[in-house]
């Protein structure tokens, strides 16, 4: 396209309202967050209405963003209407960008939502990150390896259970396997009198014991 006719091009009403859309996604996101967008291309990008705070699910997100390139990291707020995504290039950003922008998906609830993505610097990252832990949490980096964690999930038996041990469901996007309480998806609760009879699998024993291991090695380190 020549600058002539690019200059004399006119947005259709469709693109006209895509950009209002857009540029009210950018300007919500500074007065409110405190996030600030930029107009050149990062490897990392704001994804406005993709968020756990209007009934995203990581589940549902991460295959969107995969179709234009590797994910190095999706961040997704507690009770945010956004997430953050992180591209393994450039290339693949801008291909995000382009293909997704204005892409509208269905929730868990089957409502849909339009995502508006804009590109932000990589800085702001870890300034989201949570500054200090409550009182008496601890986080252990890594504390599973890749081998025990495909170990876990291969412990988890998706055979139709006859006697209803352990509850699990198929819902619209994934599936779910409930321990110890089922989860009332219709109340967002679960009902104390009525545990399930079924236990952990009997994996998780040595992982329990390791990560107790793991605690008093921690406490003797703090305490001395």
């Amino acid at each position: 396209m020549d600058s002539n006719h690019q200059s004399n091009y006119k947005l259709s009403k469709t693109e006209k309202k895509f950009l209002r859309k857009q540029i009210k996604a950018k300007h919500t996101l500074l007065r409110h967050e405190g996030i600030e967008t930029v107009s050149y291309a990062t490897q990392s990008l704001v994804v406005a209405n993709g968020g756990l705070g209007n009934g995203m699910s990581r589940n549902q997100l991460l295959p969107v963003l995969e179709k234009c390139g590797l994910v190095d990291a999706l961040l997704m707020p507690p009770n945010k209407p956004y997430s953050f995504a992180r591209y393994r290039t450039t290339e693949e950003s801008k291909r995000a960008y382009v293909t997704l922008n204005g892409k509208e998906v269905v929730d868990d609830l089957g409502q849909k939502i339009i995502l508006y993505l804009n590109f932000v610097e990589k800085a702001q990252w870890k300034e989201l990150r949570p500054q200090a832990l409550p009182p008496g949490l601890m986080v252990v980096e890594e504390i599973i390896s890749s081998e025990e964690e495909k170990m876990l999930l291969e412990s988890v038996d998706w055979t139709e259970d006859t006697s209803n041990q352990n509850s699990q469901k198929s819902l619209k996007h994934r599936r779910v396997k409930h321990f110890g309480y089922e989860f009332h998806y219709e109340n967002n609760n679960v009902d104390k009198d009525k545990p399930l009879p079924g236990g952990l699998p009997d994996i998780c024993d040595s992982f329990l014991e390791k990560w107790l291991r793991e605690a008093e090695k921690n406490l003797e380190v703090g305490i001395h």
